[in-house]
């Protein structure tokens, strides 16, 4: 019978596996266009840099760096994708702002062959802001009537608030603001993160579905 590492490992893998679900909806299904082609970018890279994970975990080898590259490039595409809803534009500072934030983290404060735990942990915050700027937004919006269920942008933002909670439990437990050391994955309630991110391919790729079935009609 299995013990919970195994179980945990093999939900992690189901996790990893699953950046390929929202992936395949933008490619197949979700029509190109700004500012869903950033995320349909993301979850390329993401894909690659997960699968890339899992095996080389399987091996035995170090792949925090892989954990390094994906929280720099998830918070960055995120926040440009965020920018283009709420603002129309992009605000170059703050994102050079993210930037020095998670290479300064690498530098100083957690190297590339450790897990980078602040630095998630960081850019889940912002991640939660950054959704709940997009709810005020469209709360504020008395032009535009339809559905929240209809609205392709909505599912996508209740997809990313979901991973961010639950990720941000998983990250801040693998600090010093909780467990008092980073002690690995496994002991750190990594499951959180997994199951998180499974909700959030799923969510995700159900609303890229939606914006194909959006253009057909």
């Amino acid at each position: 019978m299995p013990d919970l590492r195994d179980t945990i490992f093999f939900i992690s893998s189901i996790s990893d596996v699953s950046e390929i679900l929202p992936l395949t909806a933008w490619l197949f299904v979700a029509q190109k266009k700004m500012p869903y082609t950033l995320l349909g970018i993301l979850f390329l890279i993401s894909s690659i840099l997960k699968i890339y994970s899992l095996i080389t975990a399987e091996l035995h080898i170090n792949n925090m760096p892989a954990f390094h590259l994906l929280a720099l490039v998830e918070i960055a595409l995120v926040y440009c994708f965020y920018n283009q809803l709420i603002f129309r534009r992009i605000h170059w500072l703050g994102l050079i702002a993210i930037t020095l934030v998670n290479v300064l983290n690498t530098l100083f404060l957690q190297d590339i062959h450790s897990f980078n735990s602040l630095a998630w942990a960081f850019n889940m915050i912002l991640l939660i802001v950054l959704g709940l700027m997009y709810f005020y937004k469209i709360y504020n919006d008395d032009d535009d009537y339809t559905p929240l269920n209809e609205r392709p942008a909505f599912i996508i933002t209740s997809g990313w608030l979901i991973y961010a909670s639950g990720a941000l439990f998983t990250y801040l437990l693998g600090t010093e603001i909780l467990s008092g050391t980073p002690d690995g994955f496994y002991k750190n309630a990594w499951v959180f993160q997994c199951i998180s991110n499974i909700l959030k391919n799923v969510i995700i790729g159900y609303g890229f579905w939606l914006i194909g079935k959006k253009c057909l009609t």
